[in-house]
């Protein structure tokens, strides 16, 4: 397209930073879009060329952590010719993932009918990382990894919603290092730092991607396990146990033996919040202690009106 000012449309496009994608829209229910145009940013960001691009879906650049629901949500769009903006995480020819701000909006031939579909991608990877820094930066013990307190049990309430709506069970799993004090009395704190990284680093390594792992306090960490009932948990807690029991930890003091004592919990509707259950989780982890340190101990429902036993832990 021409206008009187000399310039072409399509020039301006194919010459655009941001990368442009057509697709011409599938007939019937059953059809599919197909891509029919690329620019040369598009063929920058992604690694494809437009020999490659054209004919594909527009979703071949979806990966393994691209977000279902946001494309779920751009295909409702598109079926019934609305515009829309989002985020989603695509993956380039080499596998390496970006993030893209994409608009994308309906085409219409002249008889109202979506002809075509027009996507205009911003690349925002950059946005995005320094995003996820500052949440990590808010939401990560700083000496450890781990999550910090205040993250954990935000997302332990969130469970606590899920069981209540929907019944989807949880469990938690507190962990507590024996005789962390002598170790930082005996070997000096840069050797207890090591020890906590370390027991970090092995609970992370054995625990399942959607669980999380946040420092509580001290020595004291928990496990927050989606989805699981007190006896898959004490099989979880059971191997993060040996974990720390089986090998010992290299520090700037040298080798030091470490286990660990843990208590159990699944959560009840009688627990009412989260900290009911971390209750119960405590009072079996204080029995682990009493009973010779290094295990784990499923919780029991405390009588209504009885109240926990406390102690001195360590």
């Amino acid at each position: 397209m021409r206008t009187d000012t000399g310039f072409s449309f399509s020039d301006i496009v194919a010459k655009a930073n941001d990368a442009v994608i057509v697709a011409k829209a599938g007939k019937g229910k059953s059809g599919k879009p197909k891509i029919s145009y690329v620019n040369a940013a598009f063929c920058r960001l992604s690694g494809y060329s437009e020999e490659e691009a054209i004919g594909k879906a527009p979703w071949f650049l979806d990966g393994p952590d691209t977000d279902p629901e946001a494309r779920a949500k751009v295909e409702d769009a598109v079926k019934a010719g609305r515009h829309m903006r989002t985020r989603l995480e695509q993956y380039a020819k080499d596998g390496t993932s970006y993030w893209v701000d994409v608009n994308i909006m309906p085409l219409f031939d002249g008889d109202g009918e979506i002809s075509h579909i027009a996507a205009i991608q911003r690349d925002v990877t950059e946005d995005v990382r320094r995003e996820q820094e500052l949440l990590n930066l808010a939401t990560t013990d700083d000496l450890t990894g781990a999550k910090n307190r205040r993250h954990f049990m935000e997302r332990a309430e969130l469970e606590v919603h899920r069981l209540r709506r929907h019944g989807v069970p949880f469990s938690v799993v507190l962990l507590d290092l024996d005789h962390f004090k002598q170790v930082n009395d005996t070997h000096g704190h840069q050797a207890g730092d090591d020890v906590l990284k370390e027991a970090v680093r092995r609970w992370q390594h054995g625990r399942r991607p959607f669980d999380t792992l946040g420092r509580l306090g001290g020595e004291e960490f928990a496990i927050l396990l989606p989805g699981a009932d007190a006896d898959a948990a004490m099989t979880v807690a059971e191997r993060l146990r040996t974990t720390i029991a089986d090998t010992p930890f290299d520090t700037v003091a040298g080798p030091i033996d470490v286990t660990v004592s843990i208590g159990v919990a699944e959560a009840e509707d009688a627990d009412q919040t989260i900290e009911g259950t971390l209750g119960r989780a405590d009072a079996a982890l204080y029995h682990s202690k009493h009973s010779g340190r290094n295990r784990a101990t499923k919780a029991s429902p405390i009588p209504i009106g009885k109240p926990k036993a406390a102690g001195q832990k360590g």
